[in-house]
C-alpha cells in the first residue's frame, strides 16, 4: 500500500495526483471521517452506485487515507488531515479568486504570502456596504496597537476614529503617501495635530501607491488588512486576515516603508 505522505522528496506530480484523488472522493472520505461504514452503508448514505464506492474506497485505501475497521472502512488520521487540507486549499483558492481586484492593483514588488488568503475576509464595494457585511474591522475601541501604511481611511472617512487614535498615542504608527498626508492635513488639521500631540507617529513617503496595509493588535488577536483605493482615495477592495504569518508580513511591509518616511511636523 502506498501513502500520499512522502519522505520530503515526493514530487509535485504525486502531490497533485493525491490532491485530485481526495477531491474526487471527498464525500466518501468525509463520511468515513466520523465512523466506520461498510460499502453498502456508503451507497445508501451517499446515494451513489456501488461501483463508485468500490473505486473510491479502493483508491483511498491505496493512498493510506482509509483503512478497514469493524467490518467496514474508516478514515485514517492522514485521511482526516488530507480532507481538511484539501478543503482549506479550496477555501484559500476561492479567496484568491475573490481578491482579484486587490491583487491586480498591486505593484510587482509587493507579493502577499499565501497565508494572507487562508480563512480571510475578502470584500469589494463602498465602505458602508463593507462595514454592513462585517468586512471592516476598523473600530479601534479594543485595539492596543495599530501600524499602517497609506491607511488614511482609518480616520479620514470616519473622523470619530481620530479620538481612538489619540487614545493609542505612541502605540499608533501611520505611514502615508505625501499626497494623502497633505490632503488629511488640509481636511482634518485639528484631528491630525491632536493625534501627533498625543504621540501618534505620522510620517510620509514620496510615492503614491494605490494600496495600503494596516495591522491591528487586540488583547488576544491581531489582524492585517490589505486594501486598494478608488479614485476618491477610499477603500475599493480589501482582504482581512488574522493569520499570524500574514500579520508578520504586514508588519514587515509597513516597517520597510517607515524607514524611508519623513515625520510629520519634523521641525516642531
Amino acid at each position: 500500500m502506498s501513502s500520499w505522505v512522502g519522505d520530503g522528496d515526493e514530487d509535485d506530480e504525486d502531490a497533485a495526483d493525491a490532491f485530485e484523488a481526495v477531491g474526487r472522493r471527498s464525500q466518501i472520505l468525509q463520511a468515513l471521517s466520523s465512523e466506520s461504514l461498510s460499502k453498502a452503508e456508503l451507497v445508501r448514505t451517499l446515494s451513489v452506485s456501488r461501483s463508485t464506492v468500490d473505486r473510491g474506497v479502493e483508491r483511498l485505501v491505496d493512498l493510506g487515507l482509509v483503512e478497514r475497521s469493524d467490518g467496514g472502512f474508516v478514515a485514517t488520521t492522514a485521511g482526516r488531515v488530507a480532507l481538511e487540507t484539501h478543503n482549506e486549499a479550496l477555501r484559500t483558492m476561492a479567496n484568491v479568486i475573490d481578491a482579484g481586484p486587490v491583487l491586480d492593483r498591486l505593484p510587482e514588488s509587493v507579493a502577499p504570502p499565501p497565508s494572507l488568503f487562508r480563512d480571510a475576509v475578502v470584500s469589494t464595494g463602498d465602505l458602508t456596504s463593507m462595514e454592513r457585511r462585517g468586512s471592516l474591522h476598523f473600530d479601534l475601541g479594543e485595539v492596543t496597537e495599530v501600524t499602517g501604511f497609506n491607511g488614511p481611511f482609518l480616520f479620514s472617512l470616519w473622523p470619530e476614529r481620530s479620538d481612538q487614535l489619540v487614545r493609542l498615542g505612541d502605540s499608533a504608527t501611520l505611514v502615508l503617501s505625501a499626497e494623502s498626508l497633505d490632503w488629511l492635513s488640509n481636511r482634518y488639521p485639528d484631528d491630525l495635530d491632536a493625534m501627533v500631540d498625543a504621540g501618534v507617529r505620522v510620517s510620509a513617503v514620496d510615492d503614491e501607491p494605490g494600496f495600503g496595509v494596516v495591522v491591528m493588535n487586540r488583547p488576544t488577536t491581531a489582524s492585517v488588512t490589505l486594501a486598494v483605493y478608488d479614485h476618491m482615495g477610499g477603500p475599493e477592495a480589501l482582504v482581512v486576515s488574522d493569520d499570524p504569518s500574514a500579520v508578520a508580513w504586514g508588519r514587515t511591509l509597513v516597517a520597510a516603508r517607515a524607514e524611508t518616511a519623513r515625520p510629520y511636523r519634523a521641525d516642531d
